[in-house]
């Protein structure tokens, strides 16, 4: 991948794991067992800049005999508008659109500190934005998170197909450790979006848009006990805040204490034992809200929203400006201040905990 240095990993005495295929615009992992078309036709696309992750999903087989059952997709995300060009990535990283499906796990690091990104047994994907990135490790969830001196570890992978156990990437002109020795004040929009998609088989290669801004996602919050630690400044005796809500445009609000499902007629479907349910009910004199329309709920401290196969989607407006339709059957987690648009003026405010 451009704009870093890439190298490969495998343990003595062993043989290697994964398939990498390393191309000037992504990093792809696949099992070894990968069929030999598969792995050409994503090495195909090695000497672009610039490739849709969408475009590299689609090559990997979901289901049938050749299904790959692991892999992970790495490709550079869009700086923001306002950063200037460089001869080099920024020193404090550059953004990244990771997916990751079955046994690996991503080791995603920045100036704060190192999280670990799995699929959390999320199907058939999990996909995340992450700004400000200035390594990954990819390999085995079962290894220990790596440490920032170890992101120059293994042979330097040049733009190709190789294997191994680990793969490694650091930005480009940054000497390993570097990380380690600069101090700094943690950086707040050190963000993620997380995008998945249910239904289907036949209907889960199309990825959700993606790009935008740092400011404009939502946060991951499980993060490894590494990370954890990065932020003395918390109170560990703290009460936890309060769940998160949302305010609709009639000025009614509610306390995300439960799932809600909004919609013109909204209707009762499958609950999961345990989980209270409640229905609002939105006017739509021009039909453009479904019957059962968006779910929002919140997950630990994330506020996801969840499109119930609405006819006509679900618009997001992030707090900084960019928008993201959100398509049918697809979630997304977001930030307070997000505002959502079903259609015929009925706009929800994503409010925070309190």
């Amino acid at each position: 991948m451009q704009l870093g240095r890439v190298g490969g990993q495998t343990a003595p005495g062993e043989s290697p794991e994964w398939t990498f295929v390393v191309g000037r615009g992504f990093l792809v992992v696949v099992p070894v067992s990968t069929p030999t078309p598969v792995v050409a036709a994503l090495h195909g696309l090695a000497a672009e800049s610039v490739v849709p992750i969408e475009d590299l999903v689609a090559l990997i087989p979901l289901g049938g005999l050749d299904d790959v059952d692991s892999f992970a997709v790495i490709v550079p995300g869009l700086p923001p508008e306002t950063a200037r060009a460089t001869d080099g990535p920024p020193h404090d990283g550059i953004p990244v659109h990771a997916l990751v499906r079955g046994a690996l796990a991503v080791d995603v690091f920045s100036i704060g500190g190192s999280r670990r990104f799995t699929d959390r047994n999320i199907r058939p994907w999990l996909l995340a934005e992450f700004q400000a990135v200035t390594g990954l490790v990819i390999g085995s969830p079962l290894a220990a998170v790596a440490r920032t001196h170890q992101l120059g570890a293994g042979r330097v992978l040049g733009e190709g197909i190789d294997a191994g156990d680990t793969l490694f990437w650091s930005v480009a002109g940054r000497g390993a450790g570097a990380a380690d020795t600069v101090l700094r004040p943690r950086r707040i929009v050190d963000d993620t979006v997380l995008l998945t998609r249910t239904g289907d088989p036949d209907e889960r290669r199309a990825a959700a848009p993606l790009g935008g801004s740092a400011n404009d996602a939502a946060v991951i919050h499980d993060r490894t006990a590494d990370s954890r630690t990065v932020d003395s400044s918390a109170d560990p005796d703290a009460a936890p805040p309060g769940p998160c809500g949302f305010r609709l445009a009639t000025g009614r609000e509610a306390r995300l204490d439960r799932v809600y499902r909004i919609g013109r007629n909204p209707r009762t479907r499958r609950i999961p034992a345990g989980e209270i349910l409640e229905l609002v009910t939105v006017d739509s004199p021009n039909a453009l809200v479904s019957g059962n329309h968006l779910e929002i709920r919140q997950t630990g401290t994330a506020v996801v929203l969840t499109d119930l196969g609405s006819t006509n989607g679900t618009l997001v407006r992030f707090a900084l400006g960019r928008t993201q339709r959100l398509r049918s059957g697809a979630s997304l987690t977001v930030l307070p201040g997000t505002t959502v648009d079903i259609g015929d003026g009925n706009l929800i405010e994503i409010l925070p905990a309190g």
